[in-house]
């Protein structure tokens, strides 16, 4: 038997901030705004890309955001930019549109510094849930990180974290949820015993974006090709992760590793795309692996033509003044006052050809074509006119009467039911027919009244 898990949609002022026990409002109008939900799917050729719930999945529809990833919650020349003035700045002046927090989730303890989330679980989830109202409020994406190299051994603490930051933060389309950053050498079948029983978790209350890290630091994308991971929801992307001094973008290296072979990341990245998977650069660093080095023009380049060419997303590593080769800031700088590392130029540049402005789906008129595929625009609530779900049906309150259309549409932007009845005020009850299990947008309009509801079938 199918059952019925609904929540409505309350949408303030245009914007996409959902309401459950607290309603944080976007302050501008940004990235998230535009593009809705990100999500995993696949062109017409059968690559995987990520698109936005939208425009929905179809060719040239493909979403790629941009922006910074900050370090480890550790240090204080990192957590500086654990703060909403610190993401605030971040989009002001270098015009990111995703925020990635690397949250340390084990017993470590930093001189004259913080502690992991084992040690100091309080600290952390502040810290964690300061950086995801602050992206909230700018209306970017936030990347929510296990930032762990063993997480395949924290496995019940990561399931109690993340089944709470998906019960608080899960309806927010700003949300994405990354569950093992850098796996080591372990095999890729241990990551997804982990995965799956963490994704589950997020399952009781988000169908975002979920991140999966795969083998040897995310150097192997390409590892769950006829294995991935379980995901009822369909919406999981893996991670490759690149330092542009020390991997190649294409080609192989003159060697062979007897496990994954010797393919460039960049190649590796290739065959998952082509074999159906999402991929997802949430983290890359402008010099050497550890961190340190110059950066190298030629190469950083060529890894972002690369990345362009392919519409992945990315963070860069990292938004803090630590003294490594690949962090964005000088010492001297805070979180209100970004001065800039040659690293932290190099990627400014790049980000400098992000959008500057963004126009809300709500007010994108879906343009005329025969696919099934269309736009979802958003709209906002009327207070005379209320719609849920009871029984399996659409429920109906209004004090107005006449021809009242209903649509109900897939998360891919399908058109699931599209009918128009002539109703009285009052309340009704509109049967919707038999769904296949999935996640579903109903939308009512009655003449200047238009509410929107989504739901899950389970």
């Amino acid at each position: 038997m199918k059952h019925l898990l609904f929540t409505s949609l309350a949408l303030v002022s245009a914007l996409t901030a959902t309401t459950f026990a607290q309603t944080i409002t976007p302050t501008r109008v940004g990235p998230v705004s535009q593009y809705g939900q990100l999500m995993t799917g696949k062109n017409s050729q059968g690559k995987g890309q990520i698109y936005g719930s939208c425009e929905g999945v179809k060719d040239g529809a493909e979403v790629q955001v941009r922006g910074m990833s900050l370090y480890w919650s550790l240090m204080p020349q990192a957590v500086e930019y654990w703060s909403e003035e610190g993401v605030s700045t971040m989009v002001r002046d270098m015009n990111i549109q995703i925020v990635r927090a690397a949250m340390a989730t084990g017993n470590e303890d930093w001189s004259n510094g913080y502690k992991g989330y084992g040690s100091d679980p309080t600290t952390q989830m502040n810290l964690m849930k300061t950086v995801v109202e602050a992206a909230i409020k700018n209306d970017i994406y936030v990347i929510i990180d296990w930032h762990s190299h063993n997480a395949n051994e924290q496995t019940n603490s990561a399931k109690d974290f993340f089944s709470k930051m998906a019960q608080e933060y899960g309806k927010y389309d700003n949300v994405i949820f990354e569950l093992f950053n850098e796996p080591t050498d372990v095999s890729w079948n241990t990551i997804k015993t982990y995965a799956d029983q963490v994704v589950s978790a997020i399952r009781e209350h988000s169908d975002n974006l979920i991140l999966v890290g795969t083998p040897r630091w995310d150097q192997n994308p390409h590892a769950p090709i006829g294995n991935e991971v379980n995901d009822p929801k369909k919406n999981t992307a893996y991670t490759l992760h690149y330092y542009a001094n020390s991997h190649c973008w294409s080609g192989s290296y003159d060697w062979s590793d007897p496990t994954w072979g010797g393919d460039c990341e960049g190649t590796k990245g290739e065959k998952a795309m082509n074999a159906g998977l999402s991929v997802f650069v949430s983290e890359w660093g402008t010099a050497n692996s550890d961190g340190n080095g110059n950066p190298d023009q030629s190469r950083n380049q060529s890894w972002q033509d690369y990345m362009n060419k392919h519409k992945l997303s990315w963070a860069n590593w990292s938004a803090s003044y630590i003294s490594e080769g690949t962090a964005a800031f000088q010492n001297g700088s805070s979180k209100t006052s970004l001065q800039y590392t040659t690293s932290g130029n190099l990627v400014k540049g790049y980000l400098s050809t992000n959008p500057t402005t963004y126009k809300a789906c709500h007010d994108v008129t879906p343009e005329s074509s025969s696919s099934s595929v269309i736009a979802i625009p958003f709209f906002k609530s009327n207070d005379q006119f209320s719609v849920s779900f009871a029984n399996g049906k659409l429920a109906l309150e209004s004090s107005a009467s006449g021809a009242t259309k209903i649509e109900v549409f897939d998360l891919l932007g399908n058109t699931r039911l599209q009918k128009e009845e002539s109703l009285s005020s009052g309340s009704h009850l509109v049967d919707i027919g038999a769904l296949p299990a999935g996640s579903y947008l109903a939308r009512v309009r009655q003449g200047a009244n238009i509410r929107q509801v989504r739901f899950d079938i389970r």
